[in-house]
């Protein structure tokens, strides 16, 4: 797909870039100047360093989706949300699918009630989930890969995969060859671009957006921080991104869905606060559907009853985040979500009761009742 052809004064060069003082870049040995510069060089899947990985003809989230014939099996390493969503997706294409984490669940980033709910489900589907396993050799014997593994206890073990091995254990930016080291430009640990709110790095007319930066690594927030950094670049303005209510989602089903802070994460910021939690089973809309997985999960400051969180584990649960982002942003105290109407039978309906919650056992109210 072309999208900058048609685009005025712009200049597209095919070739790789790197920077040989901050207002030079070298292309392919040919230099360019300019006064300010944008890096969007994204990110690339994260290959760890263990014996023999180079040798067994391994898939990432993007090969994967080159094979033109179905995988017999697939061993995915890693049960981050990239992983999860690869392995329920092959897995309801008849796949048989076996997931190596070395923490001790999935999704580790989140509560463990959201890891057990989705674990759950993913067990009751068939898929293989082993934590707290570490690999640590890969063996090719004809058409099979032996993973070597150490097992929660220490002893060791190995792993027959007979199909294809998937690599899902994080992202890396793309930045070891821009030079950087040449310009001073400040990195993360992790080997991101540090930029502030503005996507302005510690060198004054450099800035950088998406995925090679230490933002949320989304689509929607890589083009928002684009338009940032450029309207900052070169309009003088003072543009700023705000992702306290940042909504998410992770697409495995049961959804996984979020916005603001966790109770983990009010906690660790000294915020005082309240939790709600609301089982689907008590939701009208998933009894009517008989589909009761998961919960509703509400999180307010305790002083000001303003909401400052929210986390959704349900069959499209990402459906519901966007209302639960705005009020976070626009400081909605949970009063008024419990206080406003919402549609008899809807699956936002949990909302309300869920905002209930914090005050009634919903489950003992009569139909449509606050």
């Amino acid at each position: 797909m072309d999208v900058v052809s048609d685009f005025e004064n712009l200049t597209m060069l095919k070739g790789w870039a790197k920077f040989k003082d901050n207002k030079t870049i070298l292309v392919d040995g040919k230099e360019y100047k300019a006064f300010k510069f944008l890096i969007a060089a994204g990110a690339t899947t994260n290959i760890p360093t263990i014996e023999g990985l180079d040798k067994i003809d391994y898939l990432t989230n993007v090969s994967l989706f080159d094979l033109e014939e179905k995988p017999e099996s697939l061993t995915i390493m890693g049960a981050g949300y990239i992983g999860l969503e690869i392995a329920m997706a092959y897995n309801r294409l008849g796949v048989k699918v076996r997931i190596i984490e070395f923490t001790d669940r999935v999704l580790r980033t989140q509560t463990p009630d959201i890891s057990e709910a989705l674990e759950t489900q993913m067990r009751k589907e068939g898929i293989e989930i082993l934590p707290n396993f570490r690999a640590v050799k890969f063996e090719k014997q004809a058409n099979e890969t032996i993973i070597h593994c150490k097992c929660p206890d220490g002893s060791f073990t190995q792993i027959i995969e007979k199909g294809k091995v998937v690599i899902a254990t994080g992202t890396k930016a793309n930045t070891s060859q821009l030079g950087l080291d040449n310009i001073g430009l400040e990195l993360t640990k992790s080997g991101h671009i540090a930029v502030n709110e503005k996507m302005e790095t510690n060198l004054p007319n450099i800035y950088a957006a998406g995925d090679v930066s230490n933002t949320p690594a989304f689509v929607y927030t890589a083009a928002f921080e684009g338009k940032i950094a450029v309207e900052n670049a070169f309009s003088g303005t003072d543009n700023k991104a705000d992702y306290s209510s940042l909504p998410w989602v992770v697409f495995t089903d049961p959804q996984i869905a979020g916005a603001g802070l966790d109770e983990a994460q009010a906690e660790s910021k000294g915020i005082p606060f309240e939790v709600s939690k609301l089982e689907l089973k008590d939701v009208p809309r998933a009894i009517a559907a008989n589909d009761t997985r998961g919960f509703i999960k509400l999180i307010r400051n305790s002083e000001t009853d303003k909401l400052i969180g929210a986390r959704v584990v349900a069959p499209e649960g990402g459906e519901l985040i966007q209302q639960l982002s705005m009020a976070i942003k626009y400081g909605i105290m949970v009063k008024d979500l419990a206080d406003s109407f919402y549609p008899y039978l809807t699956l936002g309906e949990g909302i309300k009761l869920a905002a209930i919650t914090f005050g009634k056992d919903v489950s003992k109210l009569s139909c449509c009742a606050s």
